[in-house]
């Protein structure tokens, strides 16, 4: 897989970042790995960070700033926006409306967590497999 920015996990729950780290360094892609513990740090990061970071996986449901919140925060954002930084949810749980909602904030994908490890890695491996391959305006303009 071919990582070309930061991977960044914003969540709330340090038994998920630290879950996220075992199952980065599993891939051989830790290094890439910033953790956020709310979208307030996120949007600080990515207003001043040169970087662009590979994918955004987000938890939905955080205290002050929920992650459909960020969504539109980062979509109202034109500098933001124009970063093109794929944009998934990767959470514990979600209901149908918050489903909806985050495709009308145009996410590029809605995960629910694995019930295992084993699961969680399988799920993460294929998002970063995918985003490894794929063509959009970051690997074209920004790189």
């Amino acid at each position: 897989m071919t990582i070309t920015g930061p991977i960044v996990l914003v969540d709330d729950d340090d038994d998920d970042h630290a879950i996220f780290k075992d199952v980065c360094t599993d891939l051989g892609v830790a290094e890439h790995l910033h953790f956020f513990h709310s979208g307030f740090e996120l949007i600080d990061f990515l207003e001043k960070t040169k970087e662009i970071p590979f994918i955004i996986l987000c938890d939905i449901n955080m205290p002050k700033l929920d992650g459909l919140k960020l969504r539109a925060l980062i979509t109202q954002d034109a500098n933001l926006k124009r970063k093109s930084i794929p944009f998934i949810f990767f959470s514990t749980a979600a209901s149908e409306n918050q489903v909806r909602e985050a495709y009308d904030l145009t996410v590029q994908g809605f995960f629910i967590k694995g019930k295992s490890y084993e699961e969680t890695r399988r799920k993460f491996q294929r998002i970063i497999q995918y985003w490894s391959d794929c063509r959009h305006p970051n690997t074209l303009m920004w790189r």
